[in-house]
């Protein structure tokens, strides 16, 4: 699922992204843990498989913004989460 260039792509870094700088694969995974607590624990099972995916495919997508933003993005990376606000 990593992202792709554009032309004229341009960091954001307000909203949600002011906080995590994935914040997609942060709501996939609540909503895997919301659907393991509503509907069956089995989700827990695929949980950690997703959670290896998400963390490649943002550091894959990291490499790529800091070719794109090479002045922004270190700063931007420095005060924001890859995932998890305040935590990872």
């Amino acid at each position: 699922m990593p992202m792709s260039l554009r032309q004229g792509h341009e960091l954001v870094t307000s909203g949600p992204y002011a906080y995590v700088r994935h914040p997609i694969y942060t709501g996939l995974m609540l909503a895997l843990i919301g659907s393991a607590l509503t509907l069956s624990l089995a989700w827990l099972v695929v949980f950690p498989i997703y959670f290896i995916y998400f963390i490649f495919s943002a550091r894959t997508e990291e490499k790529m913004m800091l070719a794109q933003f090479p002045d922004a993005y270190p700063a931007y990376r420095r005060r924001t989460k890859m995932l998890i606000p305040f935590v990872f």
